[in-house]
C-alpha cells in the first residue's frame, strides 16, 4: 500500500512540474507575441520565430540534460523544461491553424512556403541548439 502511495505522489509531482513549466511557457509565448507586435511582424512570422526559438532551446536543453552532471535530476528538469515550458512555448496548433487559414484563403504558395521554411529552420535551430549545448 505504501508503494502505491509513493508512486501516486511521484505522479503528482511530475504533473505539477509539467503544469508549472506549461504556465511559464504559455506566458512567455504571449509576451513574445506582444513584443513582436511592436515591430509590426505578421502573425505567420511571429509563429515561425517563436517555434524556432523553442526548437533551438529544445536542442540546447536536450544536449545539457544528456550530460552526466544532470543525471540525478534530468527526468524532472525534462518534465519542467522540455515537456512543460517548451511544449507550451511552441504550439503546433497555432502553426497548423495558420496553414489552414492561408489555404482556406487560397494562398497555397504562401502556406507551402511557410511549411517548408518552418520545418527546415526548425530542424536547423534544433541542431544548432544541440551543438551549442554539447
Amino acid at each position: 500500500m505504501d508503494g502505491l502511495r509513493l508512486e501516486s505522489l511521484e505522479n503528482i509531482k511530475s504533473v505539477l512540474l509539467v503544469c508549472f513549466g506549461g504556465i511559464l511557457g504559455a506566458n512567455c509565448r504571449f509576451l513574445f507575441f506582444q513584443i513582436l507586435d511592436k515591430f509590426f511582424i505578421n502573425k505567420s512570422l511571429k509563429i515561425i520565430l517563436i517555434n524556432n526559438l523553442a526548437s533551438f532551446l529544445l536542442g540546447f536543453s536536450s544536449a545539457l540534460l544528456t550530460n552526466n552532471s544532470f543525471s540525478i535530476y534530468s527526468y524532472r528538469i525534462g518534465l519542467l523544461i522540455i515537456i512543460g515550458f517548451l511544449g507550451s512555448l511552441s504550439t503546433f496548433a497555432a502553426f497548423i491553424y495558420d496553414l489552414f487559414e492561408l489555404s482556406s484563403n487560397y494562398k497555397f504558395y504562401k502556406a507551402i512556403k511557410i511549411l517548408v521554411f518552418s520545418m527546415l529552420f526548425g530542424l536547423l535551430s534544433l541542431l544548432i541548439g544541440f551543438l551549442l549545448g554539447n
